[in-house]
C-alpha cells in the first residue's frame, strides 16, 4: 500500500487536470510563408520547417513545404518562436517571429543557402547536420557519419567528445561504461548495440545531462538509438548497401507509406563480418612463482539480421496511436586457438587449447502510444507500454590438445516490461508542470551447466562449482515532477524531483539460496540557462543517476576464459550512485561554434572488475564495489567553417579520476588523468562531393589494478551524390595506418599482467545508398553486454 496509494493519489490529480484545462488560450493564429533556393530562387519542396517556442527551444510542430515550397503552421498562439527550414543539400535557415493576436505571414521569402557557404546555427559539416549538440544532449545523424558503412553503430560513437570504445566494443563517456541504452526511447534486452545495423538507425541520441522525465538509470549517461521513421504522404524509401573488402557486407531496406490518417513503415537490415583478432597475454604469479604465457588467434563471425513493422494512427488533430513491433536475430561465432607454456621452475608445460563459442540470440520488441494532446506543447497526455524479451543460448565447446574434453550449455531469456504515463500542462504563458509515473519490470530465468568428459567411462559428467541455474526478479516503481519557466525572456530555468523504489530477488537454484535488496532512491535534477545575447548561452545542470549491476556483474555463473583463468559475477554488488554538476557554454556566429564545458562528479559504491587469486595458481575475474570516485573534467568541441568548401571540427575531452577502495588484498585507490582528443575534416570540392578525415587519439589511463595505453587511429571517406542528391555513392577507409590495438599492463602484490590485442580494423569499405519518392528521414537497452569480457583481452 505504501506503493499503490500515491500512485493513485497522482493518478487523480492527473485525471482532474484533464477535465478541468485551464489558463486556455487563443490558438487559432497561423505562420505561413514560402521557401526558396537562394541561388536559382526555385521553390524547395519537401523541405522541413520546425517550429520551436522561445525563450526555451522547446520544439513545438513541423511542417513540409510544397511542391511550390509553401508552408503553413496552423493553431499557433500569441507569443514569440524560432523557426528552422532544412533539406538535404542546404544548410539550416534560422530565423525569429512574433505573432501578436493575429495570424503571421512572411511579407518576403525565406531563402536556404546550398550547402556551400558558412555555417548557420545548428550545421557542423554536410548537406544533412551531421551533429547537433545542446547542453543536455549530442544528435548524430548516422547517414552523414564517415563511419555509417561498417554497419556498427560504436564506429559511429567514437568521434564523439568523452566517447571512448575498447577492444571489446564497450561504450565509454567520460571513462564510464554504465550506460542506459534505448530504442526509441524504451529500454532493451539486446545485448550490445553492433546487434542493431546502423542502416536501421536515423539518428543516435547521446544524453550526458538527463532530467528526471528519464529513468534514473546510467551513471554514464543514456544512449538512444532512434529507428528511421517517415511522414510524407505517398511511398517512399530508401535503400542501403556496404561491402568491405573482403569480408564485410551489411545494408538495409526502409519502407513508409502513408495515406490520411494512416501511416506505415518497414524495414530490413542485415550485416555479416568476419574479423580476426591476435592476443598476447603473459602472467606472472608472485606468490606461486608461476610465469603463464600464451598466444591467441580468435576468428569472430557476427550475423546480424533486424525486421521492424511501424504502424500509426492520428484520426483527428488531438489524437495519435502508434504501434511498433521489432525483431532481432544477432549471432556471434568466436573461435580461439590458444598457444602457450607454463613455467613452474624448474619445470615447463606446453599447453594446446580451443575455445569454440557460439552467442545465439532472438530478439522481440514492442511498443504502443497513445498520444492526446489537448493544446500542442501545452496541454498532453502520452500513456505507453513496452515489451521486449531476448532468448539466448551459449553453447561452448572447449578442446585440450585437440582433444574435446569440456563443453557448457546455458542461455537465459531476461525479459523487460514497461507501463508509463506522462502529463504536461501549461500553467502560465511561460511556465509549465510535467509529471509521470512509470512501472518497469526485468526478469530472467538462467541456466548454465559444464561438463567434463570422463575418458575412463567415455561419459560427460556435470562440474557443480561450474554449474548453476537462477532466477532473477526486479522492479522499479517511480514517479516524477518537474517545473520549468523563464525570467525576463533571458533566464530559463527547470526543477525536478524523481523517486524511484526498487525490489530485486536472485535465487539460486542449486542451492536455493536467496539474495534479495529493497532500495529507496531519490533523484534530482537543476538547470538554469541564461540567454547573455544573440550569440553566447551559459548552462548550469545538476543531477544524481544510479547504475544497477548488469547480468554479467551481477550472477554468480562461473565462465572459462583459457585453463587458468575464471570470469564470474557477484550477488552482493550493490548500486552506484553519481552526483555530477556541469557548466555549459555557447558562442555560435556565423562560421564558427565553440561549446566547451567543466564537470564534477562524486560517485559512491562505484563498481569496478578485479582479478583475484584463487588457489594454487588460478585467476577469477569479478566485480566489486569501491567505496569512492571522484572525477573532474572538461570537454571542448569546435566547429569552424574557414571558407566554402573546409570546414573543421576538433574535439577535446580531458579527465581526472580519484578511486578510493579496497578489497581484500587489492587496493581499488587510483589517482589518474586521462585525454581524448579528435579532429574532423571535411572538403568540399564541388557540391556533390565531399572527403572526411577522421583522427583520434585516446591517452594512456589508469584503472583499479590495470594501467592502457594510449589508442589512435585514422579514417577516411569520399562521397559523391548522383541522380539529383537520389543517390549516394561513398568509399571509406577505416583505420588507414593500421594502428588500432588493445595494451594493458598491471603490477601489483598478486600478480604481473601484459596484454596486447589487435583486432582486424584496417578495411576498405565501398558504399552505396539510393532515396525514391523523396525519402526525407525525420530525424525526429538494458545494458550491454551479456557478452562482456571486460578489461582482459584474450580475441574473444
Amino acid at each position: 500500500m505504501k506503493i499503490v496509494n500515491p500512485v493513485i493519489i497522482t493518478l487523480f490529480l492527473l485525471l482532474w487536470a484533464i477535465q478541468n484545462p485551464v489558463f486556455a488560450q487563443n490558438n487559432n493564429f497561423t505562420i505561413s510563408g514560402t521557401l526558396l533556393d537562394a541561388g536559382s530562387k526555385e521553390p524547395v519542396e519537401y523541405a522541413s520547417v520546425v517550429l520551436y517556442n522561445l525563450p526555451d527551444t522547446t520544439l513545438i510542430t513541423g511542417v513540409i513545404t510544397s511542391p511550390e515550397g509553401k508552408f503553413s503552421i496552423p493553431k499557433i498562439q500569441s507569443g514569440n518562436y524560432l523557426i528552422k527550414a532544412s533539406f538535404i543539400g542546404y544548410y539550416t535557415l534560422v530565423t525569429t517571429v512574433e505573432v501578436k493576436n493575429n495570424s503571421f505571414q512572411f511579407s518576403e521569402p525565406l531563402y536556404i543557402t546550398p550547402a556551400v557557404s558558412a555555417l548557420s546555427e545548428v550545421v557542423v559539416s554536410g548537406a544533412r547536420s551531421e551533429k547537433q549538440k545542446g547542453f543536455e544532449k549530442t544528435q548524430i545523424n548516422v547517414s552523414q557519419s564517415i563511419s555509417q558503412v561498417s554497419g556498427n553503430i560504436t564506429d559511429i560513437l567514437k568521434s564523439q567528445s568523452g566517447v571512448t570504445i575498447d577492444a571489446e566494443n564497450n561504450i565509454y563517456l567520460r571513462g564510464n561504461k554504465n550506460i542506459l541504452v534505448l530504442i526509441d526511447g524504451v529500454p532493451t534486452t539486446a545485448t550490445t548495440l553492433n546487434a542493431i545495423p546502423s542502416s536501421s538507425v536515423d539518428n543516435i541520441e547521446i544524453i550526458t545531462n538527463p532530467d528526471v522525465k528519464y529513468d534514473a538509470e546510467g551513471t554514464g549517461g543514456i544512449i538512444n538509438i532512434v529507428t528511421k521513421k517517415q511522414s510524407l504522404q505517398g511511398m517512399s524509401g530508401r535503400a542501403t548497401l556496404n561491402y568491405g573488402i573482403y569480408n564485410k557486407i551489411n545494408g538495409g531496406i526502409n519502407l513508409r507509406y502513408t495515406k490520411g490518417i494512416w501511416a506505415i513503415g518497414f524495414d530490413y537490415s542485415g550485416k555479416y563480418e568476419n574479423n580476426n583478432i591476435h592476443s598476447d597475454l603473459t602472467r606472472e604469479l608472485h606468490a606461486q612463482n608461476t610465469l603463464i604465457e600464451q598466444q591467441v588467434n580468435a576468428k569472430q563471425t557476427n550475423i546480424s539480421h533486424v525486421a521492424a513493422f511501424n504502424l500509426s494512427a492520428t484520426p483527428n488533430k488531438t489524437d495519435l496511436y502508434t504501434f511498433s513491433l521489432k525483431t532481432m536475430f544477432p549471432k556471434l561465432l568466436n573461435d580461439q586457438d590458444i598457444q602457450g607454456k607454463q613455467t613452474n621452475s624448474p619445470n615447463e608445460n606446453l599447453f594446446n587449447r580451443e575455445n569454440d563459442i557460439t552467442f545465439t540470440r532472438k530478439v522481440i520488441e514492442a511498443d504502443f502510444t497513445y498520444k492526446k494532446t489537448f493544446e500542442k506543447n501545452r496541454h498532453e497526455l502520452s500513456l505507453n507500454t513496452s515489451f521486449s524479451r531476448t532468448k539466448g543460448d551459449r553453447p561452448t565447446k572447449y578442446y585440450i590438445d585437440n582433444e574435446l574434453l569440456e563443453k557448457g550449455a546455458g542461455g537465459g531469456a531476461p525479459t523487460n516490461f514497461t507501463l508509463q504515463a506522462d502529463y504536461l500542462k501549461s500553467v502560465t504563458k511561460t511556465g509549465k508542470i510535467e509529471s509521470g509515473l512509470k512501472g518497469f519490470i526485468r526478469w530472467n530465468s538462467f541456466n548454465y551447466h559444464f561438463y567434463n568428459l570422463d575418458k575412463v567411462t567415455n561419459q560427460w559428467e556435470i562440474t557443480p562449482q561450474f554449474s548453476n541455474d537462477l532466477e532473477h526478479r526486479e522492479y522499479i516503481y517511480s514517479v516524477y515532477l518537474m517545473y520549468s519557466d523563464s525570467i525576463a525572456k533571458k533566464l530559463f530555468y527547470k526543477i525536478g524531483a524523481r523517486l524511484e523504489y526498487n525490489t530485486t530477488d536472485l535465487t539460486q537454484k542449486s542451492n536455493n539460496e536467496k539474495t534479495d535488496n529493497q532500495y529507496w532512491f531519490p533523484f534530482s535534477y537543476f538547470l538554469l540557462k541564461y540567454d547573455i545575447n544573440q550569440s553566447n548561452l551559459l548552462a548550469l545542470t545538476f543531477n544524481r543517476r544510479i547504475t544497477r549491476p548488469t547480468y554479467p556483474q551481477l550472477i554468480p555463473i562461473i565462465t572459462v576464459i583459457d585453463h587458468t583463468t575464471y570470469e564470474t559475477g557477484n550477488k552482493n554488488l550493490d548500486p552506484e550512485i553519481l552526483d555530477k554538476v556541469e557548466v555549459n557554454y555557447s558562442f555560435i556566429k556565423e562560421k564558427v561554434q565553440i561549446r566547451p564545458s567543466v564537470f564534477f562528479s562524486t560517485t559512491k559504491n562505484f563498481i569496478t572488475q578485479v582479478t583475484l587469486l584463487s588457489p594454487p595458481d588460478k585467476l577469477t575475474i569479478t566485480y566489486v564495489n569501491g567505496k569512492r570516485e571522484y572525477k573532474i573534467g572538461a570537454d571542448l568541441d569546435i566547429n569552424y567553417a574557414i571558407n566554402r568548401h573546409i570546414s573543421i571540427n576538433p574535439v577535446f575531452s580531458i579527465f581526472n579520476a580519484n578511486t578510493t577502495g579496497q578489497y581484500n588484498e587489492i587496493d581499488l585507490s587510483t589517482n589518474s588523468l586521462a585525454w581524448t582528443g579528435n579532429i574532423k575534416i571535411a572538403i568540399k570540392p564541388e557540391k556533390q562531393t565531399e572527403i572526411q578525415m577522421f583522427f583520434n587519439y585516446n591517452s594512456p589511463a589508469t584503472l583499479p589494478q590495470f594501467k592502457l595505453n594510449q589508442i589512435y587511429y585514422m579514417d577516411m571517406a569520399v562521397k559523391r551524390t548522383f541522380l539529383k542528391n537520389k543517390l549516394t555513392a561513398s568509399l571509406t577507409v577505416t583505420d588507414m595506418l593500421n594502428t588500432y590495438k588493445w595494451n594493458i599492463h598491471s603490477d601489483n602484490a598478486v600478480f604481473n599482467l601484459k596484454n596486447y590485442s589487435k583486432p582486424q580494423t584496417r578495411i576498405f569499405w565501398i558504399g552505396l545508398a539510393y532515396n525514391f519518392n523523396a525519402y526525407k528521414p525525420d530525424g525526429s537497452s538494458q545494458k550491454s553486454s551479456e557478452s562482456d569480457s571486460g578489461i582482459i583481452k584474450l580475441g574473444q
